[in-house]
C-alpha cells in the first residue's frame, strides 16, 4: 500500500512515530546492546546483561531528615545481603565509615568465620562515631591497614568472596546513605574485581599514595558490548584519560562535581563549549566558591554552571559524555586526586548504564534550577 492511499490521520501519526525515534536516536545515540530500561527511584538500573547495576542514594530528598522516619534504601539492603552470603572473604576501603547497618553485618560475618580486612583513613578517627565504628570491627578481630600520609585514602569500594565490587562515590556513613546524593556501583565483571584486588592487597601492605606501584592487571574489560576502564590514583595517570574522552565528546557533555578545581579538565569543557557542544556542570553548593574552584571560569565562559539544590551535599563526581560513557568513582576532579589521595575511577562505556546517570544528571539538574526549601 502507498502512503497516498493511506489516511491522513494515518500519516501524521506515522510521522509522530518516526520523529520520536530520531529524537531517542539523537539523545542516546546509535542503538546499543539491548537491555532493561533504567529502574525506578531507588531501585537498581541493570546494564551488561546485569554485570552492571548502579544505585543513586537520596531519589525522594525529604526535609528535614528525621532518622525515624528513615526506610533502608534498597542499595543499602542489596549490599548487607552481599555481606551476608560471603563465606570467604570481605574486603572494605572507605574514607569515612559510620553506619552501623554495615558494622553489624561485617561483625556476624567475622563470628561465621569469614576474614574481613579494612583500609581506613585515620585522619577520621577524629569523629566519635568513626572511632567507635572501626573499633567494634578491630575488636572482631579484623584486621585494619591505615592511611598514614599527608593524603587522604579516599577510595570507596567493597569486595565480596573476590566475586562482587561495589564501589562509587558512596561512603560508608549515615550521611551518604540517607542525605547525600552518591552513585554505587555493583560489579561481577571477573577482570575488575580483580582489579580491585589488586589495588585492596596494596593498602593491606601498608602501601599508600606515592608508595604504592604495580600494574592495574586487566586495565581494559570487555563485557557483551560494554567496555569498562579501571584506573587507581595516584600511581596512575587518571587526568589524561579524562581529558581524551572529553576531546573526543562530540554531542553533550554533563558533569556532577562535589569538588572542581582541576584547570586542564575546566579547559577542556570550555573547548568542547566553544566547539558547540553543549556543556552543563552542577557544582556542589558550598563548594561552588571554594579555593580554586573553577565555578566562577566556567560561568564566564559561557557554559551552563549551576549550584545544586540538595540540603544536604551533592557528593557525585562523574561525567556523561555523548550518552555513551560514564566517568564516576572517588575521583574528585582536582589536582589531590591526580597526585596525592588513594582514589579510583571507572570509565564505561554502555548506553543502558549511560541512560540511567542521565536520568540522575537530570534529577539533579532540574533541583539545581529549583532549589529544595530547607529546613
Amino acid at each position: 500500500m502507498s502512503t497516498s492511499s493511506l489516511p491522513p490521520r494515518r500519516i501524521r501519526r506515522i510521522l509522530v512515530v518516526l520523529a520520536l525515534v530520531f529524537a531517542a536516536a539523537v539523545a542516546y545515540g546509535s542503538p546499543g546492546p539491548a537491555g532493561p530500561l533504567p529502574g525506578r527511584a531507588g531501585q537498581p538500573h541493570l546494564a551488561a546483561g546485569g554485570a552492571l547495576a548502579v544505585y543513586f542514594t537520596t531519589p525522594e530528598l525529604r526535609y528535614p531528615d528525621v532518622p525515624r522516619n528513615r526506610v533502608a534504601p534498597s542499595f543499602e539492603r542489596a549490599l548487607l545481603a552481599d555481606i551476608a552470603a560471603a563465606r570467604e572473604r570481605i574486603e572494605l576501603a572507605s574514607f569515612e565509615y559510620n553506619l552501623a547497618s554495615v558494622a553489624e553485618a561485617l561483625i556476624r560475618a567475622r563470628a561465621r568465620g569469614v576474614r574481613v580486612r579494612l583500609a581506613l583513613d585515620r585522619e577520621s578517627l577524629h569523629h566519635p562515631a568513626m572511632a567507635r565504628w572501626a573499633g567494634l570491627l578491630e575488636e572482631t578481630g579484623a584486621s585494619v591497614s591505615w592511611e598514614r600520609s599527608d593524603g587522604f585514602l579516599h577510595s570507596k569500594f567493597v569486595i565480596l568472596d573476590r566475586q562482587v565490587v561495589w564501589t562509587g562515590s558512596w561512603n560508608v556513613t549515615v550521611n551518604d546513605t540517607y542525605r547525600n546524593n552518591n552513585n554505587l556501583l555493583r560489579i561481577t565483571t571477573p577482570q575488575v574485581v580483580a582489579n580491585y584486588v589488586a589495588e585492596f592487597e596494596r593498602m593491606a601492605a601498608g602501601r599508600f599514595g606515592s608508595r604504592k606501584g604495580g600494574a592495574t592487571p586487566y586495565p581494559l574489560a570487555h563485557l557483551g558490548g560494554a567496555t569498562i576502564a579501571t584506573f587507581f590514583s595516584p600511581h596512575e595517570p587518571v587526568r589524561e584519560h579524562i581529558l581524551d574522552h572529553l576531546a573526543r565528546a562530540w554531542r553533550s557533555v554533563d558533569v556532577l562535581a562535589f569538588s572542581f578545581t582541576d584547570d586542564a579538565i575546566a579547559e577542556a569543557l570550555i573547548n568542547r563549549h566553544r566547539l558547540g557542544v553543549p556543556v552543563r556542570v552542577v557544582f556542589e553548593a558550598r563548594n561552588a566558591n571554594g579555593s580554586g574552584s573553577e565555578y566562577a571560569r566556567l560561568r564566564a565562559a559561557g557554559l551552563d554552571v549551576r549550584r545544586d539544590g540538595n540540603c544536604h551535599t551533592m557528593h557525585h563526581k562523574a561525567m556523561i559524555l555523548d550518552g555513551r560513557v560514564i566517568i564516576t568513582g572517588s575521583y574528585n576532579f582536582t589536582r589531590r586526586a591526580e597526585e596525592v589521595n588513594d582514589e579510583n575511577l571507572l570509565i564505561i562505556e554502555d548506553p543502558v548504564l549511560a541512560r540511567a546517570f542521565a536520568e540522575e544528571f537530570t534529577r539533579v539538574y532540574r533541583q539545581a534550577r529549583v532549589p529544595a526549601r530547607c529546613a
